[in-house]
Parts: structure tokens; C-alpha cells; sequence
């Protein structure tokens, strides 16, 4: 229900300046949240039947073909997880890679409930808009991770195996956490 009433090229200028604020502050706020609250065994997060391993996203959308010209939002936040930090593919980085890819598709979906609030200066028609935009806009990145994740979780299971296969012993190491009790 629109409650603010602004000339056309007032309310592009709302609305740009609105999206521009939201994207990066909800990133931002994603970004601050300690890594160990995404856990991809969680229901939300873990591939569901219906999605064949990630492949339907293949069929659908084509991802193959294009998820390599999607820039990387975390590249606007100092110390944020990139997938270029993933070089070395141990056990315990591709753990960790998967936890970033929970926290990137919790991120996206968030950035698709302040579409509804452009209903409150914008037409209607021009709110759905804003609606379809929030939508398509984040469902690219959600896209990618659901295509990626299970794919990564084929390769931890092998790393997995390996490991138990030399009889290594696993060492957990999570570089978010691993010296916040040093000093104490």
C-alpha cells in the first residue's frame, strides 16, 4: 500500500538509492555472522530429491554455461570468503567453502523481503517490479550455490575417504575460530 507519494524521477532516485542501501548493508550484516551458524547439514540447506544432486538447476537455467561471469559479492567486504581463496583443497578448506556457500544462499534470500517494501512509494505496477527484480536478481546467486553445493559435497566425501583410506588422522581447523581463546 503506497503511503509515500513522490514525483516519477523522485521515486527512481528512492528506489536506486534504496536498493543500492540494501544489497550492501544486509551483505554486510551477512558477512558479520559467525560462520559456524551455517551449517549445510541443516533441512534448509541440504539438496533436496527433487533437485537430483543440483543437476535440475543444469537443466533449467543452463549454469555451466554462465556462472562464471557472476561477479562475486564478497569482494565489496574486507575479509569476506571468495571462491579464489579455496586453493587449497583439503578437507578442511572445502568444509569451510561449504559453510560460505550457506551463508551466500541465507544472504541472497534476505535481499529478496525489502522488494515488498517498495510497495510503500511506488505504483503497484512498479512495485511488483521491484518484486521481480528482487527476486530474479538473488535467485542467480541461490541458483549457483544449490547447483555447487552438492557437487563440493561429492568431493569432501572423497577427500573424506582418502584420509581414512592413508589412516590419517582428521584435525579440525576452522580459520574464523581458530584463535579467539589464544590469549585467554
Amino acid at each position: 500500500m503506497r503511503i509515500l507519494f513522490l514525483s516519477n524521477i523522485a521515486t527512481v532516485i528512492l528506489d536506486i538509492v534504496a536498493w543500492t542501501l540494501f544489497h550492501l548493508s544486509i551483505g554486510y550484516s551477512c558477512s558479520k555472522i559467525s560462520i559456524e551458524r551455517f551449517n549445510p547439514e541443516k533441512w534448509w540447506y541440504q539438496t533436496k530429491s527433487w533437485e537430483k544432486g543440483g543437476e535440475i538447476y543444469q537443466k533449467l537455467f543452463h549454469v555451466k554455461n554462465w556462472k562464471k561471469l557472476i561477479p562475486s559479492g564478497a569482494a565489496l567486504y574486507r575479509n569476506a570468503y571468495e571462491i579464489k581463496h579455496l586453493t587449497n583443497l583439503s578437507a578442511e578448506n572445502v568444509r569451510f567453502w561449504l559453510k560460505e556457500s550457506c551463508r551466500s544462499e541465507f544472504c541472497h534470500f534476505a535481499m529478496i523481503f525489502p522488494g515488498f517494501l517498495f510497495f510503500l512509494w511506488n505504483s503497484v505496477e512498479a512495485g511488483r517490479w521491484m518484486l521481480v527484480y528482487a527476486i530474479l536478481n538473488n535467485l542467480v546467486p541461490i541458483v549457483m550455490q544449490r547447483y555447487n553445493r552438492p557437487r563440493v559435497c561429492k568431493v569432501l566425501a572423497q577427500l573424506e575417504r582418502k584420509s581414512k583410506q592413508k589412516g590419517e588422522i582428521a584435525i579440525s581447523y576452522d580459520p574464523q575460530t581458530a584463535l579467539l581463546n589464544t590469549y585467554e
